[in-house]
């Protein structure tokens, strides 16, 4: 009995050493080690300095220059040129001086009471805060329409939605760009046009070929070509390895290459797509709005133009179709009589 007495009593023994050997190696609260934990890591954040780029970009194009006392009267003009100079509550005076403007033909711009005229030194033009939410000289990377009237944002549901802002038609004003029946009806403006250049070109995307810096093509062996099983009697082998890496087989060889094939290769397709056209646009010959076509003025350069009616007088200007198609009219330039003395002679 006795020796079981000591053995139980060793064993408390033990378990009591052993408990305050434990507590011992506690850290008190004064001393706690503190272990680190892993925080989440914080997205970065857009900065002035990043965003220099699209700052010198804007600067390069024209809505950083939109200031245009000769155009008519800049405080209504104002509201699209430079929506933060717009002043909603401007009033139109009696004639002759109805609003503050200044008209190509007068040396001096006309001065109304109701609206005063926005000088240069103060216009703004359309700057980042008209597109863009901005905190700290940051513009949020989403696109939304600052409206001046109420001084908040509304939400756009395109890049397209965006420029139709300013972009559209009004009762005496033709500003829209029309692209719901053309080649290009699925497209948004930023597919084409850089979203603070606002320059666009067909060719400088990838889009299209430039073929201007090449003369007409003449492949004599083509000129009678519109048979597609022909064709691989002198391309078989480039015909498999051509099928091969598409993505989507074509089902024949002139689905494709039908413009280099025939009379019309010759007589349109590659004398058009060619250093002959060189100073004629895109647009030119492939406007599908029946917009009228002709040389500019002092440039070597051939655009469309359109006539709008103002006031009861027309103008007709330079106006970049939108609306363009695959196929070309080319009695658009080439009929007979025509001012340029450009050859009648093309096969339809």
């Amino acid at each position: 009995m006795k020796n079981n007495y000591l053995i139980r009593s060793g064993r408390q023994i033990g378990l009591l050493l052993l408990v305050i050997t434990l507590i011992g190696c506690q850290p008190d609260a004064d001393h706690a080690v503190s272990v680190e934990q892993p925080t989440a890591a914080v997205p970065s954040q857009p900065t002035v300095s990043a965003q220099a780029d699209y700052w010198t970009a804007w600067e390069s194009g024209p809505h950083a220059h939109t200031y245009a006392l000769e155009k008519g009267p800049n405080t209504y003009c104002a509201r699209c040129h430079s929506p933060q100079n717009w002043d909603t509550a401007a009033k139109v005076d009696p004639p002759p001086n109805c609003v503050s403007c200044k008209f190509p033909n007068e040396p001096e711009p006309r001065i109304a009471q109701s609206n005063s005229l926005i000088p240069e030194n103060e216009w703004q033009d359309i700057g980042c805060a008209v597109c863009h939410r901005m905190e700290d000289g940051i513009a949020d990377p989403e696109v939304a329409w600052l409206d001046v009237r109420t001084n908040y944002y509304e939400t756009v549901v395109s890049i397209t939605a965006l420029c139709e802002k300013c972009h559209a038609d009004t009762e005496t004003l033709r500003h829209g760009r029309d692209v719901s029946g053309g080649a290009h009806a699925d497209f948004t403006c930023t597919d084409c046009h850089d979203a603070h250049t606002a320059a666009a070109s067909c060719t400088t995307a990838g889009c299209h070929t430039d073929f201007t810096a090449r003369y007409p093509v003449t492949i004599t062996e083509h000129n009678d070509q519109v048979n597609n099983e022909a064709c691989t009697d002198c391309h078989g082998g480039v015909a498999d390895i051509h099928m091969n890496i598409l993505e989507e087989t074509p089902v024949a060889c002139l689905d494709c290459h039908e413009y280099l094939m025939g009379e019309y290769a010759q007589v349109r397709y590659q004398t058009a797509h060619s250093i002959i056209h060189a100073t004629v646009t895109c647009t030119a010959c492939h406007d599908g709005s029946a917009l009228e076509v002709g040389p500019l003025p002092n440039q070597d350069q051939w655009v469309t133009f359109r006539t709008t009616s103002l006031l009861g007088r027309e103008t007709t200007a330079p106006y970049q179709s939108h609306n363009v198609q695959p196929t070309v009219d080319c009695t658009s330039c080439h009929y007979l009589d025509n001012s340029w003395e450009l050859t009648v002679d093309i096969e339809e």
